[in-house]
């Protein structure tokens, strides 16, 4: 027999092989239905896939390219569910409510209809799991969270594990400043407030309407991400803030609620490092926790204004943001008041 065939022969009962022990020629996925039905205990099933994978990685690597979907080019949906409000869908998929109000073209947002489909600026990209990497890690790496890569994956619901050379979807932000040529709609001098909202791999800047009176005050959210916990009592005492958590930790940039002027800035005990800003007629705004601090006392700020970066210190279990608003001195529940 030839040098060529040898090869060949090897080569086609390797790949025999790898097809009977992954159940399928396309890609090395464990699928879920499968697992459910087998005894065979899950990490060990794991295990072995991943041994496999590693055995035949010469092959593989060669079949990659055929493997690999890379990115694909329909933009995700999501249907509305009863008791959804657009905030939360927004903060499920990593990104400001007003974004998808634009991008699908909502008159009004706060008006929702259950099986309503909502068209989400976001794609599938396709990557092979490499080693040492975890569903936490690859969160962290993409600024995205665990929950949304196990949304786009259904099979990593039924446990954490992941294996080498696996092939998952992770979301890949669309730059819908461009496919959506979102503008500044300048009505009146009353209207018109640039508010920088969060990073699409660079940092996005989107010009929004916000209306304000001088009679009244609208606090506008100063980062966007997940609420890990609300205001009220906690653990036996008063949490007079909210906490907000973003995948993008210290490099997620903190926002001011409203404009006015920074009273302080620095190390404050619990609350890390902390930045206040006086708002006017009694109305202050806390953000605690920073890891960095881009103000300085006596600054004049303006809505929307980046203040420093997300940050975990101080008291701080983790990195999120501690957000107060206190009116002559009382905290109030920020949810009550943010817009």
């Amino acid at each position: 027999m030839s040098h060529k065939k040898l090869i060949a022969s090897s080569l086609t009962i390797c790949s025999a092989s790898a097809t009977w022990a992954m159940g399928t020629t396309n890609s090395p996925l464990v699928l879920a239905e499968d697992l459910q039905n087998s005894k065979v205990d899950l990490r060990k099933e794991l295990i072995a896939q991943e041994a496999l994978v590693q055995y035949l990685s010469p092959i593989t690597a060669v079949a990659d390219g055929n493997l690999a979907a890379k990115i694909e080019t329909k933009p995700l949906t999501y249907e509305v569910k009863a008791g959804d409000t657009l905030f939360q869908i927004g903060q499920f998929f990593g990104m400001d409510y007003h974004v998808l109000a634009k991008y699908n073209r909502l008159k009004d947002p706060y008006q929702l209809r259950v099986g309503q489909k909502l068209n989400i600026p976001i794609l599938k990209k396709w990557i092979r799991v490499k080693m040492g990497e975890t569903i936490e890690s690859l969160a962290e790496k993409y600024k995205t969270s665990d929950q949304l890569i196990k949304h786009l994956n259904p099979e990593l619901k039924q446990s954490n594990l992941i294996f080498v050379g696996q092939l998952i979807a992770v979301p890949q932000s669309l730059d819908i400043f461009k496919t959506h040529q979102l503008s500044d709609e300048t009505e009146d001098r009353h209207k018109a407030k640039v508010l920088p909202i969060r990073q699409q791999n660079d940092e996005a800047v989107m010009n929004l309407q916000v209306s304000e009176r001088k009679e009244s005050y609208v606090f506008r959210w100063p980062v966007v991400g997940t609420l890990t916990s609300k205001y009220g009592w906690r653990n036996g005492r008063p949490h007079k803030g909210i906490d907000i958590w973003h995948a993008a930790r210290s490099h997620t940039p903190i926002h001011s609620a409203l404009h006015g002027v920074v009273t302080r800035a620095g190390y404050s005990s619990s609350y890390g490092n902390l930045v206040v800003i006086d708002h006017g007629n009694g109305w202050v705004t806390y953000y605690a926790h920073l890891s960095r601090i881009l103000v300085s006392k006596g600054q004049k700020v303006t809505t929307g204004q980046i203040l420093g970066m997300m940050g975990k210190t101080g008291d701080a279990t983790g990195y999120h943001l501690h957000f107060e608003i206190r009116k002559n001195g009382q905290a109030i529940n920020p949810l009550s008041l943010l817009n």
